[in-house]
């Protein structure tokens, strides 16, 4: 259900965003966008849903490239894989780029390309022979480990006055956890995210003589 609503505000909000296009493209080069929120995150081989708390800092060399930074940290997981194993941590930092395609408005879709870098520890699950019931479950731990990650994905800002915008993003995170436990829990993450940022021009274009 969260998904389908998720889909259908994507292409409601594309299509009034659209609709209120104007004649010339609102970003352009030194323009310094920032945000945070919370963010949705499913790690499809594994069955675990986790949420983050995400911010990026993003830097526009033209209008059609930007520099972005990004850093995420893991407040909450449930689920377990089949062999009873849980994510305790998945904190992540992230350097890249995003291309931006060229728009006549305050419309800004963009495609992400990151590598990064992330800060794991998992659990083991497993009932307590001490129990008369052996329903209570107990949980070993693994230490946390530094692993490579990348991400891909796509959005779009809308920057409807000149010191905001909002936002909706989805990316795809990619990441093997080097962990010591015998069967380490896949990274491969689905994010989804949306909400305000703000803008800053740190340097104002010079006016052309005539």
């Amino acid at each position: 259900m969260v998904k389908k609503y998720l889909i259908i505000l994507f292409v409601c909000f594309s299509g009034y965003v659209v609709a209120q296009q104007e004649n010339t493209q609102f970003i352009h080069k030194h323009l310094v966008r920032a945000d945070a929120s919370i963010v949705a995150g499913y790690l499809f081989k594994e069955n675990i849903s986790n949420v983050h708390i995400d911010g990026n800092a993003e830097y526009y060399m033209d209008n059609k490239v930007s520099i972005r930074g990004s850093a995420s940290y893991m407040i909450g997981s449930d689920g377990l894989t089949a062999d009873s194993m849980g994510l305790k941590d998945f904190h992540s930092i992230m350097l890249g780029g995003a291309y931006h395609f060229t728009t006549k408005g305050y419309f800004d879709p963009y495609l992400i390309l990151q590598p990064g870098l992330s800060y794991t520890s998992s659990f083991k699950e497993f009932a307590d022979p001490a129990s008369s019931t052996g329903d209570s479950p107990k949980r070993k731990l693994y230490g946390g480990v530094v692993s490579p990650i990348a991400t891909a994905g796509l959005g779009f800002n809308y920057y409807f006055q000149r010191f905001a915008h909002l936002f909706i993003e989805t990316r795809y995170i990619y990441g093997r956890h080097l962990s010591e436990a015998p069967s380490p829990v896949s990274l491969q993450e689905l994010r989804i995210t949306f909400g305000l940022g703000f803008n800053l021009f740190i340097i104002k274009d010079k006016k052309k003589s005539s």
